[in-house]
């Protein structure tokens, strides 16, 4: 059986979603907050994914103000990020300090990446996985 990770934000729609979702299905995983992810967790997901840590980024700064309408600072960033001002290295950094940045949730088993709620995605890849037994007696 597959060891899944599921970073997420409370509160966030998406990540509430997905956690329900992969309980619903028997998939066993371990939840954490997406602030409390460290810089060796972000090389990990970021050297899965084709354009490294800049798939973690929320790709707007409209679609990050939804899920984090109180952050401010971070917003300079997301644009530098996607026009490539910034270096791999210093991506990672950023979201060590500003994990806000990263789009949640993040579902994980250190060799398949899922990033937000995509039940086409997660149907796909979980088809197969070996879940729990979920019934009752």
């Amino acid at each position: 059986m597959d060891k899944w990770v599921l970073y997420g934000k409370t509160g966030n729609p998406a990540s509430d979603i997905a956690k329900a979702w992969l309980k619903n299905n028997g998939i066993p995983s371990t939840n954490y907050s997406i602030f409390q992810i460290t810089k060796e967790e972000i090389v990990q997901l970021a050297d899965l994914l084709p354009d490294g840590a800049k798939d973690l980024v929320y790709p707007t700064t409209f679609s990050f103000s939804l899920i984090n309408p109180q952050k401010k600072t971070e917003l300079e960033y997301i644009e530098k990020i996607h026009n490539g001002e910034f270096a791999e290295e210093e991506i990672r950094n950023l979201l060590t300090t500003y994990p806000a940045l990263i789009i949640s949730p993040i579902i994980t088993n250190g060799q398949t990446v899922l990033i937000g709620y995509d039940i086409e995605k997660l149907v796909s890849t979980f088809r197969f996985v070996k879940v729990k037994d979920i019934t009752t007696a």
